[in-house]
């Protein structure tokens, strides 16, 4: 019933949007066929709350890619492979300049909210601060729609070009948001989906906000069916930035949906932070860098790419990965560690890697496609010394992080679910291996984003150990399952 389910959503996407279809990114890279470790230096973000990756992680003191650089960087863990091994870790990263040469690209948003029973007083009250907050922050020529969900979804306001006339037609359906009924989160997710979908080319920035404060009782409920729509729309270019309100919302459905959307994700505490949280999305369209961004990449013969983490991946011809990560602002830093191995231990001397590619279009150029390549290399030894003594930070970096990052969110539904022992356990292991690879790490930025990554887990495990020796009630347990959670996801760049 599930994949019926996922083919039918995405052939109504697709005939609703055939006529508004994105361009494809360009074909022929520039070849700047150079040895990953001169890309873009490292940019430290170890004393931000989000570390790698997130489109929060603008940080105006880093030291990011000049107007001119090359944004996309690949390194392996080391410049030598173990020819016994054969395997070993790619590092990508995009990390996008925060120059002035911006030229504002347009965006079409719909912001979803869920208006169910659990949603009345308070929580509402600050979802409408927050929807008059975002409407007034965006300028005359975006298009904007509001969509709401309970029991059924329906548009409150369909998607309209901002103009005095239209603001105040939204301002007064927002007044009259009210809270009743269940929480049918998929039809909410796909209607919102449809009607960024249908937005015209001239609106490259396609973004989904969704608004929770519950799980989805009513219509289809799986985090996978829900993440499969979010993921449909990512082909469209559509992002999706997930609230989650309070200590009810299910955090594995929204972790999902800006995973598999290249997204955002957020955990309110109090509802109060809606209208900071949406405004500073807003803020982020100003600065938008890039849109259809993705990253190819392309194995060189005679390597196997195994996986991918930290980004949504998905199969092309050749063995290659397709990686699409939509608007990219500036200032913003994605990263993801690529498994790949190599299928011949006989051969010598320097050899390629993979090709990595960044396809992107460029708002400040009216959207002129654009493409930027860097080539990743190796040698085999039989030395393990050599392989030390060649190792790249950043790709090191990316590993390690990443691996505490899932770690930590499994490790929150442990103490979701009171297994207390079990998350400490986890958490000690991850704690212990991103020392053990702070120590290893000779570039200071890197080390430091490494051990920023160690307190985090660190402060999880103490949480865990002590709710472990005196179980808090259920309020306060799940509390810290949702802070261990928002911190990995964060630190997974989401």
């Amino acid at each position: 019933m599930l994949p019926k389910v996922i083919a039918l959503f995405t052939a109504t996407l697709l005939a609703g949007c055939a006529a508004a279809a994105p361009h494809a990114p360009a074909a022929n890279p520039t070849n700047t066929d150079e040895r990953a470790s001169a890309a873009p230096k490292t940019t430290d973000r170890a004393t931000l709350v989000v570390a790698s990756g997130s489109d929060a992680a603008i940080n105006p003191t880093s030291d990011a890619p000049r107007e001119n650089a090359t944004w996309i960087g690949a390194a392996p863990a080391s410049d030598f492979i173990l020819r016994s091994q054969r395997e070993t870790l790619l590092g990508v990263w995009v990390d996008v300049p925060t120059g002035a040469k911006i030229a504002r690209a347009k965006s079409a948003l719909a912001l979803v909210i869920d208006t169910s029973g659990s949603m009345s007083g308070a929580k509402i009250e600050h979802a409408r601060a927050a929807a008059h907050r975002m409407v007034d922050s965006l300028p005359d020529g975006d298009i904007v729609s509001i969509q709401a969900f309970s029991d059924t979804a329906e548009d409150r306001i369909a998607p309209f070009p901002l103009d005095p006339a239209t603001r105040r037609t939204m301002h007064a359906v927002i007044d009259h948001l009210s809270a009743a009924g269940g929480t049918n989160l998929f039809d909410g997710l796909r209607l919102a989906e449809l009607r960024v979908a249908a937005a015209p080319a001239s609106h490259p920035v396609r973004r989904v906000v969704v608004v929770s404060d519950g799980v989805a009782t009513v219509g289809p409920t799986s985090p996978e069916l829900l993440g499969a729509i979010a993921e449909t729309g990512a082909e469209r270019g559509i992002q999706v930035t997930a609230l989650g309100v309070g200590l009810d919302y299910d955090e594995r459905t929204l972790n999902t949906l800006a995973v598999r959307s290249s997204g955002r994700m957020h955990h309110l505490a109090a509802p109060e932070d809606m209208a900071n949280v949406l405004a500073e999305e807003t803020r982020l369209f100003a600065g938008t860098r890039a849109t259809d961004a993705v990253v190819e990449i392309v194995p060189a013969p005679g390597v196997t790419i195994l996986s991918v983490a930290g980004a949504r991946a998905t199969p092309v011809a050749g063995g290659g990965m397709r990686v699409p990560l939509g608007a990219m602002f500036g200032g913003q830093h994605r990263e993801m560690a690529v498994r790949v191995r190599v299928d011949d231990p006989s051969a010598t001397g320097s050899r390629p890697l993979a090709s990595v590619r960044l396809h992107f279009r460029d708002p400040a150029e009216q959207g002129l496609p654009r493409v930027q390549e860097v080539v990743a290399r190796f040698d085999l030894t039989d030395d393990p010394a050599v392989v030390a003594r060649t190792e790249h930070a950043r790709a090191k970096t990316i590993a390690a992080v990443h691996e505490a990052a899932e770690i930590s969110i499994a490790a929150a539904q442990d103490v979701n679910a009171g297994r207390y022992d079990d998350a400490s356990q986890a958490l000690a292991q991850a704690e212990q291996r991103l020392h053990a690879v702070a120590a290893t790490v000779r570039d200071e930025k890197e080390k430091q984003r490494v051990l920023a990554a160690a307190r985090n887990v660190s402060a999880a495990r103490k949480s865990s150990a002590a709710a472990a020796a005196a179980p808090p009630a259920p309020a306060d347990r799940r509390a810290r399952a949702l802070e261990i959670n928002a911190a990995a996801m964060h630190d997974a760049g989401f």
